[in-house]
């Protein structure tokens, strides 16, 4: 695994799509724009997104400070930790297919419309009560057969 905050220039130019993984410390009451209040329990969190400008463009927001919120996952970003990003480098938008992958996916738990108000999921972020994400990893890379995944942690 390759550490990315160190070395941001491992994130790839490419267009494709991306997880964030999340760690909640604690419950929170966090303000989601038009979702409102939203009540977050302790634990991981697996958020689902797309950059078909580029990955390192859009994953570049995410390893600083966020100024200006523009999307949902803003509002977490400042209250939780990046330990990792997981990207999917691929001209295809696969972002919608990886949230439905995760909502059949035991052991996770879709918070209802998060980072979905453009699209027809249920979801775009899933709750994780195991810590163990790595065969989760696995089985995504294999349905999606994306051969260049890889996995970018952050401390």
């Amino acid at each position: 695994m390759k550490t990315v905050d160190k070395q941001p220039d491992l994130l790839p130019k490419e267009p494709g799509s991306y997880l964030l993984i999340l760690e909640n410390p604690m419950l929170q009451s966090l303000s989601v724009g038009r979702l409102g209040v939203l009540a977050f329990e302790p634990g991981c969190y697996i958020y689902v997104g797309s950059a078909m400008g580029g990955l390192k463009r859009r994953l570049t927001r995410y390893l600083r400070p966020i100024e200006r919120p523009h999307w949902h996952v803003d509002a977490l970003c400042s209250a939780f930790r990046l330990t990792a990003i997981w990207v999917f480098p691929s001209a295809d938008r696969l972002e919608c297919r990886i949230a439905r992958l995760l909502t059949r996916e035991p052991g996770l738990t879709p918070v209802p419309r998060f980072g979905s108000t453009d699209c027809r999921c249920s979801s775009h972020l899933f709750y994780m009560r195991e810590k163990e994400k790595a065969p989760l990893f696995e089985k995504l890379k294999g349905a999606l057969t994306c051969r260049n995944a890889q996995v970018l942690t952050y401390s």
